[in-house]
């Protein structure tokens, strides 16, 4: 046809094995006065196309089997430049293959099927003097075979992008060039709630969409690649100080809203870089540097990125240990609980405890929840320690009903719990076990866990409160809900963040920040808990706020049961004797 050969091909910078045989044995550096007098002639014999073309893409040499391939006389292509005789030569493997060849004066090679000529051809481009020699044969059918399994191997089968080991050849090259370049591992977050959610059909669309987006978003000398199920990669060519903003475009594209079959998904991204050589000069290494860089991204918040540091692999040796050493804690019985009480401000009475997992390393003693619980959450640790801390603390509040004492017990939710669909109905066989009445536990859920899914959220809540459990919201003021939002959640308490509270008594803008939650809470009917009160004075100006109950240092730090039992007989006498509720 017009536009000559069309191919559906691949690139091969360094061909795999199988391929090494096709390449001519001719230097990279063949000189123009090779292809003169005698050699041209026999070049005419050649049973294979065969084209020569300068720096400017003129044709100066071409064989009969070229012409006969492409239907034109030799005055009609020789002296011409490929676009003047072939309209669609853009769209065809001459101009893919001889344009990279071009580009990085490299030797190509590529095998499509040729839409003109009906067959499969194995296409071979040289760097020839200034401009490129062009070669094109019938490939044979197992050519062909290995061909199509090289590139599956290479190939991911959802995306089409390429895959892990793809990358790894993609990055050998430009080490071999001695090419700068960067990496950015891209990582999406709670990808696995997409597939619990709504199956695996859906979330096979949704990666197919984030595929689409980071190529869109991709530019000229970037490659996207797939590296596992919800991580991408961009490798990107070039020394510049561009990393950072490039990583940033990257998770912009990540969260942009989603609909599919009526559902509409926006998701979130962290990124890693790395640059080389400056970081590494190994492809394993480098990969392994960008992940750790991920996981300092991840560590920082939503869509954060974050370059590679040398202090991120001490880091990651000390994660390392503690995450064996967690593993083995969780078989080995050395996890506590700790209770800090609630107090009334109206009456100075404990109102009730939350719970709090503490961990008694054998070498580096009691371990507060900061210094394990990120650890858990990245290796999916948390929704086992949730029903830890669940089993224990009805086991603890049933102890107390035994002894008279009836105080309602808060837990955290984590994320993890939350999207779990059996978490309903292990909280019901915990407290059919433990013999508590829903009534006596409290469930605490970070307000930023809480808007991760609206949806979800919404309905463990709710099937949560019409057993009778009580719900809280925790950390209140620091996430992204709304009063308009707390509408939808079947919520008893809202626990005001500390960072609000320890200098309510000195900051102005806290103390309107707190009084307008407090008077938004009531007007909903919900109960206000003040987290982080260490002094008098705060404990003074929330009472004025009125605010109904404190926890904090002020009163008490998170105690073992039998203090925590002390503490709670020793605030029912003083508030028996005293008429201030607020005497400590």
């Amino acid at each position: 046809g017009s536009e000559g050969l069309t191919f559906l091909a691949r690139t091969l910078s360094e061909p795999p094995p199988f391929e090494k045989q096709m390449f001519l044995p001719t230097p990279a550096t063949i000189d123009d006065t090779t292809l003169q007098g005698d050699v041209l002639s026999a070049l005419d014999e050649v049973g294979e196309a065969m084209v020569l073309v300068d720096e400017a893409w003129v044709v100066r040499f071409c064989n009969p089997v070229y012409l006969r391939n492409v239907g034109l006389t030799a005055s009609q292509v020789v002296g011409k430049t490929p676009f003047d005789y072939l309209p669609g030569f853009k769209r065809s493997i001459f101009f893919e293959t001889i344009e990279e060849c071009r580009r990085t004066r490299k030797p190509m090679a590529r095998i499509g099927f040729s839409t003109a000529l009906n067959r499969w051809l194995l296409v071979r481009v040289f760097p020839v003097g200034a401009g490129m020699m062009m070669l094109a044969n019938d490939a044979s059918e197992t050519i062909v075979k290995q061909q199509q399994l090289a590139q599956k191997v290479l190939q991911d089968p959802l995306t089409a992008l390429g895959n892990k080991l793809a990358m790894e050849q993609r990055v050998t090259e430009l080490l071999a060039g001695g090419q700068p370049f960067t990496i950015t591992v891209v990582g999406i977050e709670r990808f696995r709630q997409v597939n619990d959610t709504h199956g695996f059909a859906f979330g096979d669309m949704v990666l197919l969409e984030l595929a689409s987006a980071l190529q869109s978003a991709s530019a000229s000398g970037e490659t996207v690649f797939r590296l596992s199920g919800d991580e991408f990669a961009v490798v990107r060519a070039g020394d510049d100080d561009a990393a950072a903003e490039r990583a940033q475009v990257f998770v912009a594209a990540i969260g942009r809203p989603i609909v599919r079959a009526g559902t509409r998904v926006v998701l979130h991204a962290w990124a890693g870089s790395v640059r080389a050589p400056r970081d590494g000069n190994d492809h394993e290494l480098l990969l392994r540097r960008a992940s750790l860089a991920l996981h300092d991204a991840k560590r920082q918040g939503r869509d954060a990125i974050a370059p590679y540091r040398t202090a991120l692999e001490l880091a990651a040796q000390l994660r390392d240990e503690l995450e064996a050493e967690l593993r083995l804690a969780m078989e080995g019985g050395q996890f506590t609980l700790h209770m800090q009480p609630k107090v009334a401000l109206a009456t100075g009475a404990v109102i009730g405890a939350e719970a709090l997992i503490r961990w008694a390393h054998p070498r580096r003693g009691l371990l507060a929840p900061g210094s394990f619980l990120p650890v858990a959450e990245e290796i999916g640790l948390m929704a086992a320690l949730d029903q830890w801390v669940l089993r224990n603390a009805l086991r603890q509040c049933a102890r107390m009903r035994a002894a008279g004492r009836e105080l309602p017990v808060a837990i955290n939710l984590s994320v993890d719990s939350l999207a779990d669909i059996y978490l309903v109905q292990r909280v019901r066989d915990q407290l059919a076990e433990a013999g508590v009445p829903p009534a006596l536990l409290e469930v605490e859920v970070p307000e930023g866990a809480l808007m991760r899914d609206v949806t979800v959220s919404a309905r463990v809540l709710t099937e949560l409160a019409d057993m009778g459990v009580r719900v809280s919201i925790d950390d209140f003021g620091t996430g992204y809900s709304s009063f308009a939002y707390l509408a939808q959640f079947p919520v008893h308490a809202l626990k005001i963040d500390r960072s609000f509270i320890h200098d309510v008594d000195r900051n102005p803008t806290n103390r309107k920040i707190v009084k307008a939650i407090v008077r938004m809470a009531h007007s909903l009917s919900l109960e206000v808990v003040a987290e982080g009160a260490e002094g008098q004075e705060q404990v003074e100006q929330l009472a004025r706020m009125k605010c109904d109950a404190v926890q904090g240092y002020v009163f008490a730090r998170p105690l073992p049961l039998p203090d925590f039992e002390r503490f709670v007989a020793e605030r029912a006498s003083a508030a028996a004797r005293a008429p201030d509720p607020h005497t400590i």
